[in-house]
């Protein structure tokens, strides 16, 4: 799929959940409840824009451009392209030859991302799908081994901020969290139709929820539900405030957010597709932003940095495991103290990076 593909003319008057879109030159002016924003804009098509200063800030991007060692040229991957921040830091450094080939479920990202990037035409292939599956559009491309591959894992500002999605606890939609909407299952149907036991499975081991056994039968003497307003509001009868501020749902969210869009087992699908994509010493850096990312990569890089595998009561090395990964940072890398009271939602970011060496 070529990035020229993804036009979609007036697209963005949809998304961007404004009642008014009055454009003045190259500004656009956005009007809704009586809140106003005017800003410089990047044209989409024949009459809608949008306005790129809303948009998800990525993170991290020094130590991205660091981890990585973006140099002129090659062919780099970004797993989740999200609003093309990162990339466009990515074909900024690569220029002038560099070219990216960027993954993304929600079909909505990769139309923001198509506007974000438009001044690298002919160097971004956009894909709609998991990174899971990167070897087979890879091959498709006919781009050898790769450069370098970015992970940036979560959700983006603007997809809990924008309504349809259902991530939000803070205003009344429909429980979906789907990044794919082609996609069958929603959260809906997990609440409404898990049993007991996976319902309290997923909250504890997705979430880490302390009372996800409570939670579990709240919700199913509470059935049918359908709103992330009743969910969370049910969620608060059942959870403790803590000191921390964050809301008694967010734990919730975040487990049934996981589960719809088999995060997990995308995550560890994309690991072993990179360490095969990427050409020796070519970097892969991962950004998560919960425990559970993050000991996933931690484990991952730290299996794979190491040769025999063998008990160490046996003198002779039997099970042939190779080194293929150098580990770059042996301990997590955190966003600065600056970055933090900049970007309020970078505080969570973690980042790993690792060099193929075979």
């Amino acid at each position: 799929m070529s990035i020229d593909s993804l036009v979609d003319v007036g697209c963005c008057a949809g998304w961007c959940n404004y009642n008014f879109i009055i454009m003045i030159g190259r500004s656009v002016v956005f009007l809704q409840a009586g809140f106003f924003i005017s800003a410089p804009s990047v044209s989409i098509g024949m009459s809608a824009s949008i306005d790129l200063s809303v948009i998800h800030v990525p993170v991290m991007v020094d130590e991205i451009v660091e981890g990585l060692q973006l140099k002129a040229g090659g062919i780099w991957v970004d797993c989740t392209i999200g609003d093309g921040g990162h990339s466009r830091t990515i074909l900024e450094k690569t220029s002038p030859g560099g070219y990216l080939i960027g993954f993304d479920k929600d079909n909505k990202a990769l139309r923001v991302a198509k506007q974000a990037l438009q001044d690298f035409e002919g160097r971004v292939e956009l894909v709609q799908g998991s990174y899971a599956g990167m070897l087979q559009p890879l091959s498709q491309a006919r781009t050898g081994l790769v450069d370098g591959i970015l992970f940036d894992l979560g959700i983006s500002s603007r997809q809990v901020d924008e309504s349809g999605y259902g991530l939000s606890f803070n205003r009344s939609e429909t429980l979906d969290m789907r990044f794919d909407k082609s996609q069958d299952l929603m959260a809906m149907d997990v609440i409404n139709e898990y049993d007991f036991e996976d319902l309290s499975r997923i909250f504890k081991e997705y979430g880490e929820e302390r009372y996800s056994k409570r939670i579990a039968r709240k919700i199913i003497d509470s059935r049918p539900l359908s709103t992330t307003d009743e969910l969370a509001d049910l969620v608060t009868t059942c959870v403790r405030k803590d000191a921390s501020g964050r809301h008694p749902a967010t734990r919730v969210f975040q487990a049934l957010r996981i589960e719809v869009n088999q995060e997990l087992e995308d995550l560890h699908a994309g690991l072993e597709s990179a360490l095969t994509a990427l050409k020796v010493q070519g970097r892969m850096a991962v950004i998560s932003y919960h425990s559970l990312e993050d000991r996933i990569v931690k484990n991952f890089m730290r299996d794979k940095s190491k040769a025999c595998q063998c008990p160490k009561a046996i003198p002779v090395c039997v099970c042939e495991v190779l080194q293929r990964l150098r580990l770059v940072n042996r301990k997590v890398i955190k966003p600065s103290v600056k970055e933090v009271d900049r970007n309020r939602r970078s505080r969570s970011a973690r980042l790993r990076v690792a060099e193929k060496i075979g």
